[in-house]
């Protein structure tokens, strides 16, 4: 949820949509996402996948986190339930 304040300090220094990225091999960068299995097979299973994003304070560094695709993450997980 964006915010145009810092609920720690009150500034209004932040910094929205930040990417989070982790370094694979050969130092490609990829999103650091959550993961959500869908099906419960051996090979080819399947995955709902959201990328992270941050907001950042510029005064005092508070970081929130958010996901890009919340509806489709609780979809994958009401599915968990089930398998």
């Amino acid at each position: 949820m964006k915010s145009e304040t810092c609920s720690a300090c009150g500034s209004t220094k932040i910094m929205h949509d930040m990417r989070i990225v982790d370094f694979g091999h050969g130092n490609a960068k990829k999103d650091l996402s959550i993961e959500i299995k869908t099906t419960d097979r051996v090979l080819f299973n399947k995955f709902e996948k959201g990328a992270l994003k941050a907001q950042i304070c510029g005064s005092c560094g508070k970081v929130d986190l958010s996901i890009n695709n919340p509806q489709e993450l609780w979809q994958a997980y009401l599915k968990t339930k089930t398998l």
